[in-house]
């Protein structure tokens, strides 16, 4: 019984000095050490530094079916550090006609979704953005067969521009786009690639940079 005891009375010891050493330890492990060993993932590597919002409206002038195409409208969205997520929508402005076959109707041209990009080095005066606007649409005035048929539309944007920041709230956007329309029936007078070409884009967007 006493050697169960001592025993006993050892082990308590031995845990009491083993907890002693452990916080001890613990105790010089300095706060940059301990940094150090956290895991690392995207959200605690992700570093917020700029958040605002813009919106304003956009021109973009190309050719459909060979004639020149003022395509005008608007968009918006959000800025996160250089990265920018937004919505966006316009359509054909000017008169187009399908063919020169009398009684051709008017083409109606219009889409809208998503518009994404990048800002580089957003803090020069005149600097690079990198974007793209992805939507779906429609078109009208292109059917073979009877009036009033819609072609409805995927339409791809990708542009490279550049942006001038006139004041903290006002800049310009200069730059080449290249418009991917992808969907029109094979019954239309015209075609994907009557619809798809290289183009000038500008906008004016006001906000907070």
């Amino acid at each position: 019984m006493k050697k169960l005891s001592l025993i006993a009375l050892l082990i308590a010891i031995s845990g009491v000095i083993f907890a002693q050493q452990t916080i001890s330890f613990n105790d010089y492990i300095k706060d940059d050490q301990v940094d150090d060993q956290r895991v690392q993932t995207v959200f605690n590597s992700f570093e917020v530094k700029r958040i605002s919002g813009f919106g304003g409206p956009t021109v973009s002038y190309s050719t459909i079916n060979g004639e020149m195409a003022v395509i005008s409208g608007g968009g918006g969205g959000i800025i996160i550090n250089n990265l920018f997520v937004g919505g966006y929508g316009e359509g054909l402005s000017n008169i187009i006609k399908a063919s020169t076959e009398p009684g051709s109707e008017d083409i109606q041209f219009g889409h809208g979704g998503f518009w994404l990009g990048y800002e580089i080095a957003p803090s020069k005066m005149i600097h690079p953005v990198i974007s793209s606007r992805l939507g779906w649409g429609s078109i009208k005035g292109i059917d073979k067969e009877y009036s009033g048929r819609t072609d409805n539309v995927f339409v791809v944007v990708p542009t490279l521009s550049a942006e001038i920041n006139f004041t903290r709230f006002f800049k310009v956007n200069v730059g080449v786009e290249y418009r991917q329309v992808l969907g029109i029936s094979s019954n239309s007078i015209l075609g994907n690639n009557d619809f798809s070409n290289v183009g000038v884009f500008t906008s004016f967007i006001f906000g907070w940079f």
